[in-house]
């Protein structure tokens, strides 16, 4: 009998898709193909969900972006105020380079027009030229912003909400009447554009489409790059977080999850002697300096914030759920503290910190602890 292993032992990988997304490319970052098998997801509700009924090990989900700041979506899963998702825990990060393009379909070799040296058909004279409005896109990819006639026929760009945040000054400037259709992602941006009946390459077209992309995406469905490097900051970056079931075992895990934070990244050399987990909490609203008092806890435990959202709690109006992230210094762990489940020690902060953010919090949970990736 045959000891070979099947396709059913091989852990999942879940990410947003479709292949080719920025998700997806975080995803092969972290994850070798042949160890993994990397599962494209509709949304980053379908992640998170693949990961609670543990279908899959590991999810890769975008976080925030450098450019365009925390992704709503994830946030509001992670705060999980309807108890969807309550064993899912971040165990790393990586931080992703982001560079966007516009794209769209390349011209069909029967509509382009014959070039300086190419003759015209003797049979039948050629067809008068294009008013200036309808003027023929160039064929070859544009590093920079692109040419008068591109920017007067397209009318439609698609692409995932951030990115089209994280390219508003170059759309302001190009493409400021082009109307905006927000997809799940930025690959199924460019698969639209590749499949739609509408992606006339006809340069007489007035209404061709385009998406914005990556590189990556517009090669895999065969687009052609207009503008290259369209995003507001050179230095655009997301972050991606690695989540996990907290009752599925870890192994095996990627090849470091240490090497997984630091892809890409220049670490200092504090960044690397921390750790940092996730919480968050509910505040009873009528004493007066809540927040503050609950704030003061970490502050009096040496525990910095490195950032704070709020999203609406529904239970009723103007009430919220915060999530706050927070370093912890990399130190050996005191008696009862640790990486376990309990009250003492959850996330390597000790017990005492919990007591008394009890005290002052409705609730509170711990999402996970991982290294810093120093982004």
């Amino acid at each position: 009998m045959s000891t070979t292993s099947t396709p059913a032992s091989i852990p999942k990988t879940a990410y947003l898709g479709p292949a080719a997304s920025y998700s997806h490319q975080a995803a092969l970052a972290c994850f070798n193909k042949d160890e993994y098998d990397l599962e494209p997801q509709e949304s980053i509700k379908d992640v998170f969900s693949s990961i609670q009924s543990a279908t899959a090990t590991y999810g890769v989900v975008p976080f925030e972006n450098s450019t365009y700041g925390t992704v709503t979506f994830t946030l509001d899963l992670l705060v999980d105020r309807e108890s969807k998702y309550p064993d899912l825990l971040v165990c790393a990060e990586l931080y992703l380079p982001v560079h966007h393009c516009l794209v769209v379909v390349p011209q069909s070799p029967t509509t382009q027009t014959p070039g300086p040296t190419s003759s015209a058909p003797t049979a039948t004279p050629p067809p008068p030229p294009p008013p200036p409005t309808s003027t023929p896109i160039p064929t070859a990819a544009i590093d920079s912003p692109p040419q008068p006639e591109t920017e007067n026929i397209i009318k439609t760009i698609y692409s995932h909400p951030a990115a089209f945040g994280q390219c508003l000054r170059y759309l302001s400037t190009h493409h400021p009447s082009a109307r905006k259709i927000e997809v799940s992602s930025t690959s199924k941006a460019a698969e639209l554009v590749a499949t739609s009946p509408n992606s006339d390459s006809d340069p007489r077209s007035t209404d061709v489409i385009a998406a914005i992309s990556s590189k990556l995406a517009a090669q895999m469905h065969g687009l052609r790059i207009a503008a290259e490097g369209i995003q507001d900051s050179d230095d655009n970056a997301t972050r991606f977080f690695i989540i996990r079931n907290r009752h599925t075992s870890p192994s095996p895990s990627p090849s470091s999850f240490s090497d997984i934070s630091s892809h890409g990244n220049k670490h200092s050399s504090s960044s690397r002697n921390h750790k940092k987990s996730l919480i968050t909490f509910s505040l009873p609203h009528s004493p007066p300096g809540a927040l503050a008092d609950t704030l003061n806890i970490f502050r009096n435990h040496s525990l910095n914030l490195t950032g704070i959202n709020s999203r609406p709690s529904l239970e009723s109006k103007w009430r919220y759920v915060f999530l706050v992230e927070v370093l912890i210094p990399l130190s050996p762990p005191k008696p009862g503290e640790g990486m376990g489940m309990g009250m003492g020690g959850e996330g390597g902060i000790d017990e005492a910190f919990w007591e008394q953010l009890g005290e002052k919090t409705k609730g509170w949970k711990w999402l996970g602890s991982w290294e810093d990736g120093g982004g």
